[in-house]
């Protein structure tokens, strides 16, 4: 089989290795489409600080079992399944109370090891979430919408919410999606991408907002009132999204940081302190999320549809990074078909 290594930055090797051999304890899945995530483009770029090379990437995957080992139970050939790619050691204290996503040992598959940009993959089922009836395409999107969904909970209860993303990227907008799936009363998005804001008003989202025309404070006062908002998802992560929503909180807003920034942020710690702002970190997802996100796409609750912007045969995945560099405000999600 071909599998597909980051051996240094912008520099991808297609190896030859054979398909792995499973225990009577895993399954043997067939990979079938991978999505390139922001952090995949990070690792392209040498910028990514908690990894090393050379690692195969990929963790946003949708596959199909091929075989599973004969202690297996749950799974059969030919069915779809997607990944949740975190490796925990399920001894540490945020493993013991179900913080799997912090475990203080964890990796993750396609970062700190190896991933799905590969023909076949040999895995504990553990791991493996069924899709059965989903786009195989669309179950590679099962991993970002998990996040979406996990940054969104962890503001605890949207019932009456008023909920702001700042950020109309992948990420920001399916996080914006869940919130109104959760329940939210109001949402709105905000960027200064006016395409990715049209998608995102394509996806449903009432208030999509152009900040270069507006600031967020006032973009917030206009649209939500007095109650403004509740709830603000910082997708974006840069020095500049991040002041203005200091800037735009209320007091009691609950701020959640869910994009990854590259630099160190200065923070008013004083505005935090006296109107008794909530600053919360999130890290990718709990496996409830991964959940969340099979029904929703299942049900139809958000609008997936539209959102791949282009897929590429495997042997053009160096083309596909290109691609993106060549065009990241026009770029929702790419992805990879591995059979091709």
């Amino acid at each position: 089989m071909k599998k597909f290594v980051l051996s240094a930055p912008y520099t991808i090797e297609t190896e030859d290795a054979p398909i792995p051999e499973i225990t009577d304890d895993q399954v043997l899945l067939r990979i079938g489409y991978i999505g390139i995530c922001g952090s995949d483009i990070q690792m392209y770029h040498g910028l990514h600080k908690y990894m090393t090379y050379p690692v195969v990437i990929g963790h946003e995957v949708s596959a199909i079992v091929e075989k599973t080992g004969k202690n297996v139970s749950g799974y059969t050939s030919d069915e779809l399944v997607t990944v949740e790619p975190q490796v925990f050691c399920g001894e540490c204290w945020p493993c013991r109370i179900g913080r799997f996503n912090v475990c203080q040992r964890l990796r993750v598959m396609g970062v700190h090891q190896d991933g799905f940009a590969c023909e076949y993959f040999a895995i504990d089922p553990c791991y493996l979430h069924s899709c059965k009836g989903l786009d195989p395409r669309l179950a590679a999107l099962i991993e970002p919408l998990a996040v979406g969904i996990g940054s969104v909970k962890r503001a605890g209860s949207l019932a009456g919410q008023n909920v702001v993303v700042v950020g109309a990227g992948t990420i920001g907008n399916l996080a914006a999606q869940s919130a109104q799936a959760l329940g939210a009363a109001r949402v709105m998005v905000t960027d200064i991408n006016q395409k990715k804001l049209d998608y995102a008003k394509e996806c449903g989202i009432e208030y999509c907002v152009n900040t270069s025309a507006i600031s967020l404070p006032d973009a917030i006062d206009k649209y939500f009132g007095m109650q403004r908002a509740d709830v603000i998802v910082d997708c974006a992560a840069t020095r500049g999204s991040f002041a203005s929503i200091l800037q735009a909180a209320r007091p009691s807003s609950k701020i959640i940081v869910t994009g990854n920034f590259k630099v160190p942020v200065e923070i008013e710690m004083p505005v935090l302190q006296r109107q008794e702002i909530s600053l919360i970190g999130h890290m990718m997802y709990v496996r409830e999320d991964f959940a969340d996100a099979i029904r929703f796409a299942a049900n139809g609750d958000l609008k997936l549809d539209g959102f791949i912007t282009k897929v590429y045969p495997s042997d053009k995945l160096k083309e596909a990074f290109a691609f993106i560099d060549e065009n990241p405000d026009d770029v929702m999600k790419i992805v990879i078909s591995m059979q091709e």
